[in-house]
């Protein structure tokens, strides 16, 4: 079995920031709770499936085979089903790269599943069966690398500094004003923000938000004694209040109740 991110080949680095390698089986499934994070990805279900389930509207999906994942702005709950083991290859592009390898508004996919078939090609379903007979780790791995690729060659929307800037805004979430933003870039606040939205799913504001939320929850899980008004504090909050708000916001629950949650998912259970 194994739970774990991977780097692509320098090649692809420009465009996938890394891969999520799920194996799992033997195990009884929870429903796990996923946090708004700044995530786009195409994933490979090459065994076994998930469904999802949205805990504001309580809507339940089942995701496609293969996978667009838009950004998500607000929690998420995933089960899954196992085949009789599970199997998943995510691909996490780097800010803006899903938009230059699809030719498309990124808004139109934000808070959304889709079936990448219909948006793509047909060739995934072809990738799929590749990694799903694949008998090694690695050659999973190699058979994505393979199509991706292939697909980068016929990429037609070039590189924006806007990519960069949300590049930043992912690794270092402090505070920029707009008008700075805006002036990186060589463009007016009110083009910078469209041009955000079109290349990046979600505005600079509301994406700065969640990564400096997905940062200090991922501190806390790692170092669970500090205690939350000192996250708050070294992650830009005014007090522990402020970040309060945004994890409601972005988990539905305080940040007591999601890390205590965070401790059921699958891969803690089995160790990995």
């Amino acid at each position: 079995m194994i739970f774990q991110e991977i780097l692509p080949c320098l090649a692809l680095r420009p465009f996938v920031r890394n891969y999520l390698l799920v194996h799992l089986h033997d195990v009884i499934f929870p429903v796990k709770p996923y946090p708004t994070r700044i995530e786009q990805a195409l994933v490979f279900f090459a065994r076994g499936y998930i469904e999802s389930h949205d805990p504001l509207t309580g809507k339940w999906e089942k995701i496609a085979r293969n996978a667009l994942f838009g950004q998500h702005v607000s929690r998420l709950n995933f089960h899954t089903f196992t085949e009789p083991d599970f199997l998943m290859l995510m691909v996490i592009f780097q800010p803006g790269a899903m938009h230059r390898l699809l030719g498309i508004s990124s808004n139109e996919l934000t808070q959304e599943f889709c079936n990448a078939e219909w948006v793509i090609n047909a060739e995934l379903q072809s990738v799929n069966d590749q990694i799903a007979n694949t008998t090694t780790y690695p050659a999973v791995i190699d058979r994505a690398e393979e199509y991706l690729l292939r697909q980068l060659r016929t990429i037609k929307i070039d590189a924006h500094p806007i990519d960069q800037i949300g590049s930043l805004l992912l690794h270092c979430p402090t505070p920029f004003s707009l008008d700075w933003l805006a002036d990186q870039s060589n463009l007016s606040p009110r083009q910078f923000e469209r041009k955000f939205n079109e290349r990046i799913g979600i505005g600079p504001k509301l994406y700065s938000r969640i990564s400096r939320f997905y940062q200090a929850f991922d501190y806390k899980e790692k170092y669970p004694t500090v205690d939350w008004l000192t996250i708050a504090i070294n992650f830009g909050y005014t007090d522990y209040n402020h970040l309060a708000k945004d994890f409601k916001q972005f988990t539905n629950v305080t940040p007591n109740i999601i890390l205590h949650e965070y401790t059921q998912r699958p891969e803690i259970i089995v160790n990995l």
